[in-house]
């Protein structure tokens, strides 16, 4: 019964997940309309630049705490040390987290020198630190409800609502900034709640701490923190390195399109919150085989509904962008080719977690070598041909990094993830995308209103075939299993 118990944990938590994903991607959506079309490209490049910046000065701060507490009360819940442990883990955080606020602070005036800093933003890495310590702490009780509403509920919609009220003030120069540092805020209020319910704020706060712990606890984390932190600035470094050689209009236009490109990406984090705790289960159950299936699985799972989602987006990706504001139209180009390097990580990043648990050097490793070839290709393409070069360089790198794992992942664990039951989904994607194709010549696709619901029906079509002829006899037996009282 673990096994099937397992799925149910990992599906569930998906669905949990999915709920939440369409008021996330409606508020994320109306956003970018109200940041395209009343803030303008150059303050959305500006936006894009402070975000990437703080989030990786947060990661600094979490210091791979969003897998490796998993795995530290794993071991500890036998003793009942989960709320010390938590406390510990919080507290060792938030205090890194302050000495990034501090840095971030000092190194503004040079980094943006005619761009004041709205102070509230000397409390976004300690909100995005609780948010990320405290939700893994309440997955670790297999709770996703308080993730998914501090997540798709109070962080999108905390945007969304204090932009507005900026920009009615008038306050356009750094109105996004803010807006998006209360953001982090209403994730964090969220987890906090989520955290009470969960394990309780009197227990936490009754348990005693060990001031060794303050420091043993992040260098435990060390191994699974620089891959954390490589994998974060793996995903920003695109970002500031295009804004120091193409400035604020051009990488508004790039940030645009990694906001549309989130869509398919989330797929993958779907799965994610639940996968971890299995995971790292199985990890000390040294149950291999089953850690080998199950990836399998799920990537392909992931794989299916990504493609879905990429193949209309990538054909219509010049429509858009426009919906954005004519000034974002040019960056269909960056769109496609973002798109295409989503799909390559998002399909296999889940084989990343299991690397972690059992091979934690290898992951760092991964990571500073698709750091390096992100580096080396943006700085390179960028120079020469703006955001799509920018694009064509993370893609480059995200090849370079999902070839990466699938080589580690079958030479350190024997685990072979790309089979043949990878091939149907690929077929039906190619008819889909060669009839969305005729679609096009026949029919005018200008308007909203023409394609947006040709992306939809794309999409349902598309799955409602896998549904029919793609799933294969796991598939079938884990969904009637599901079924079952």
């Amino acid at each position: 019964m673990g096994g099937i118990d397992d799925i149910k944990d990992i599906l569930r938590g998906a669905l949990a997940s999915l709920g939440g994903f369409g008021g996330r991607m409606l508020a994320r959506l109306a956003l970018m309309v109200v940041a395209g079309q009343l803030y303008g490209a150059a303050s959305l490049g500006l936006l894009g630049q402070v975000a990437a910046i703080t989030e990786i000065l947060a990661a600094i701060a979490v210091l791979g705490l969003k897998r490796s507490l998993l795995d530290m009360l794993s071991v500890k819940s036998a003793n009942g040390d989960t709320a010390r442990i938590i406390k510990e883990a919080l507290l060792s955080s938030l205090i890194l987290a302050v000495f990034m606020s501090i840095a971030l602070g000092m190194a503004w005036p040079v980094m943006f020198p005619k761009d004041p800093m709205p102070a509230v933003l000397y409390i976004a890495i300690p909100g995005i630190v609780v948010a990320e310590v405290g939700g893994t702490a309440i997955r670790f009780k297999r709770i996703i409800r308080w993730e998914v509403i501090a997540r798709c509920v109070m962080e999108p919609w905390a945007f969304l609502l204090a932009a507005l009220i900026f920009y009615s003030f008038g306050i356009v120069e750094n109105g996004l900034i803010a807006a998006y540092a209360i953001s982090a805020v209403g994730a964090a209020t969220g987890i906090a709640i989520g955290l009470s319910g969960a394990i309780g704020w009197r227990k936490v706060f009754a348990a005693k701490v060990r001031p060794r712990a303050l420091y043993r606890i992040p260098m435990k984390s060390l191994p699974v923190g620089i891959t954390d932190i490589g994998v974060m600035g793996f995903r920003r470094l695109d970002i500031l390195v295009l804004s120091l050689v193409a400035g604020h209009q051009v990488t508004g236009i790039y940030y645009m399109a990694q906001q549309i490109v989130t869509v398919p990406h989330k797929i993958h984090q779907l799965f994610e919150p639940m996968m971890a705790p299995v995971l790292a289960k199985l990890h000390h159950e040294a149950k291999r085989d089953v850690i080998g299936a199950k990836l399998a699985g799920f990537c392909r799972w992931v794989f299916t509904l990504q493609l879905a989602i990429t193949i209309p987006f990538f054909l219509f990706s010049g429509e858009l962008m426009g919906l954005f504001g004519n000034q974002f139209a040019i960056g269909a180009l960056v769109l496609s080719t973002l798109l295409i390097a989503e799909l390559l990580d998002g399909s296999f990043a889940l084989t990343e977690t299991a690397l972690v648990f059992a091979k934690p050097r290898v992951p760092p490793k991964l990571i500073l070598a698709a750091l390096t070839i992100e580096l080396g290709s943006i700085f390179f393409f960028a120079a020469h041909w703006g955001a799509e070069g920018a694009a064509f360089g993370f893609l480059t790198a995200m090849a370079s990094l999902a070839v990466g794992r699938l080589y580690m992942l079958r030479k350190h664990l024997d685990i072979t993830i790309i089979g043949r039951a990878f091939l149907i989904p690929v077929a039906f994607g190619i008819v889909t995308a060669s009839a969305l194709v005729l679609l096009r010549q026949t029919l005018p696709m200008t308007e909203g209103v023409v394609f947006g619901p040709t992306i939809l029906i794309s999409i349902a079509l598309f799955l409602g075939l896998v549904r029919l002829l793609a799933l294969t006899p796991d598939d079938k037996l884990i969904l009637q299993q599901l079924k079952a009282p």
